[in-house]
Parts: structure tokens; sequence; C-alpha cells
């Protein structure tokens, strides 16, 4: 028995090592593919950073671009577990038309940490206000988000109905949700599926413990690398935007991710949908979504009858970085027709 033990472990070490070089073979191989269409411009110096204080007192990083006066301004709020760097693309683009402010979230890029009872989509919708209140207190405006950004701006329409009525000329919710991310099963399969429903909350519920052991570690290991491409991107993305988005990501303290990841999943936004009634609304989502499958963005269309949903074929949760023309183009449509003009977009082509 004992040399049976011995075979046996010797086995799985083997297995894991010829695993390991299998998949840091595989991360290679992606980053050397070149895949045309993909690549962006880059935003220059910003006009200013900030800090707005919160209601509780916490700072949110603040950072503007484009001319101060212009007369519609651009509020971007990024995604669970990202910053505002990964809305670059867009920056480079829509500064040129207006003036763009872009924040962090609270434990995201260079804001303040809270307490985890503050991690909620709740308080994102007050910060949000802040934001807006500080750095953009009177003119015109139109709010993109990603992901948690596109469920702060629901908390935000629904806390806030006077001001999206009366200052935001259009809203666009990307790769987001509603509610009803308790039951994600991330897109997996059968039993696969119920072990992510089951044991998804206790693993991300153990990752504040796990905090100064799990950061010493090699959070770019090849396996972590490929799961991040196949759970956030659609197929065939080349390395380099997998490596920007999980630079972020990194940046980001395990204890935060595993807060507002509880803070998910209590979200409900359809009282905030319901407040953007009489708001230009654009939907959009990729196929191969696996955070905020295709499902979550319909049922968001129905309850904003009036608003435009895209669907990008092909692309994952990622599509400031996967499908960045697209993502710009949808804002740059309630900036003034002219914009759209000049900058050659044509948004309906992905309808």
């Amino acid at each position: 028995m004992k040399r049976q033990a011995v075979l046996l472990t010797l086995g799985a070490t083997v297995a894991h090592q010829v695993a390991h070089q299998v998949a840091r073979r595989s991360v290679l191989n992606a980053r050397a593919e070149s895949v045309s269409g993909l690549g962006g411009t880059w935003p220059g110096r910003p006009t200013r950073e900030f800090f707005v204080r919160a209601s509780d007192g916490a700072r949110v990083a603040v950072i503007e671009w484009g001319d101060p006066d212009a007369p519609v301004s651009v509020v971007l709020s990024h995604g669970w577990t990202l910053s505002s760097r990964l809305w670059s693309r867009q920056i480079a683009e829509l500064s040129q038309h207006a003036r763009v402010i872009a924040y962090d979230h609270r434990g995201h890029g260079r804001s303040d940490r809270s307490i985890p009872e503050s991690c909620t989509l709740e308080q994102l919708g007050q910060d949000l206000a802040a934001v807006i209140e500080a750095a953009i207190p009177e003119g015109r405006i139109v709010i993109a988000g990603h992901s948690m950004g596109g469920m702060t701006l629901m908390h935000l329409a629904e806390q806030r109905p006077d001001l999206v009525a009366d200052r935001v000329d259009g809203v666009v919710i990307v790769s987001s949700s509603a509610g009803d991310l308790a039951s994600s099963d991330f897109g997996f399969p059968g039993l696969a599926g119920t072990l992510v429903r089951v044991l998804g909350p206790h693993a991300m519920g153990g990752l504040a413990r796990l905090e100064s052991w799990a950061e010493r570690r090699d959070a770019l290991a090849p396996e972590m690398w490929l799961a991040t491409r196949a759970l956030t991107f659609g197929p065939g993305v080349p390395g380099h935007l997998v490596d920007e988005m999980l630079a972020v990501v990194n940046e980001v303290p395990l204890g935060v991710v595993s807060a507002f990841y509880a803070g998910l999943a209590l979200h409900d936004g359809h009282r905030g949908l319901q407040a953007l009634a009489n708001t230009p609304t654009t939907i959009l989502v990729g196929t191969e979504d696996r955070l905020t499958p295709l499902p979550h963005s319909q049922r968001m269309a129905e309850a904003v009858p009036h608003a435009e949903m895209v669907t990008l074929p092909g692309a994952g949760h990622m599509l400031m970085l996967e499908r960045p023309t697209e993502v710009t183009d949808a804002i740059a449509r309630y900036l003034g027709s002219g914009v759209l003009a000049t900058r050659g977009g044509d948004l309906l082509g992905a309808r």
C-alpha cells in the first residue's frame, strides 16, 4: 500500500507539472498570436486628477480629459475588480469631442479602500452621484457603465431620478445585469455549473482570509491566465488584452474582491431601469459573455422598452478591450450626430 501511495503521489506530481507546462505553452502561443483590428489608441495627459469625498468620507479617485468647457461630459464607470484604466481606448477618442470623467470605484485603482459593509451597489450609486456633483456641477452628461459600473448606473438612477431626468442625455450599459447574479453558473454546463452556483459564494467569501497569503503568490500563473481568458473574453482574442486586464485585476485586494462579490449577489437594478424610462439608453452585450450572459441584457431591454440593444457576435465580457470601436460609437452617438460622422463609426452594423 505504501508503494502504491508513493506511485500515486509521484504520478499526480508529474501530471500536474505536465499540465502546468502545457498551460504555459498555451499562454505563450496566445501572446504570440496576432489578431487584426483589436489594437487601440491611448489617451494623452489628463486635464486634471483629483479626489472626491464620498458620503462616508472615502476618497474616490477621478481623472479628467478633454476640454473642461465642453458642453457635454462623459462619465465612465468600470467593472468589478477592474479600474478606469481599461477605458483608455474610449477616452482617447471621446476626449476629442467632450470632457471625459473616469473614476475608480472604492477599493479599486487609486480610490480608498472601505470597510466590507460599504462595498455595496447602493453605496456605489451614491459614490457616482458624488463624482458628478463635484466634477460636473452643471451641464449635460452621458454616462457609460461596464458590468458593475452599469449596475452602479442603475442605482444612481433609482436614488437620483431627478438628476438623470434633468441632465443625462444618454446612458450606455455594457455587459451588465439587473440582478439574479447569485444563480449564475458562468456558462459552465451540468455538474460544473451546479458546483459554481453552490460553492462560488463560499470560495469568494474565503478570499479575504487568504489575502495576505495569496498576494504573495504568482497571480499570473498560466492556469489563472487561461481561466481568465476563457471566462471573460470571446474566442481568439490576442494575449496582450488578457495581460492588460490582469495587470489591473492584480492590483485589487482580494478582500475587496470578496466584499463586492457579496454585494453583486444582492444587486437589484429593476427600479433603476424604470427610472430610465425617458432617458435614451443603449445596451451592449457579447454573445460569448459568461459573466453577464445575453439573457441578462435581454431582460434589461424588456425593462426599458425604448432601449436599443446591440449584440456583438463572438465577443465576451470585456467589450471595451475586445470591441473598443463599437463601445466608443455607442457613447459617441449621444454626443451629437456630427461626432459619430466625424469618427466614421457604424454602430448600426453591429445590430
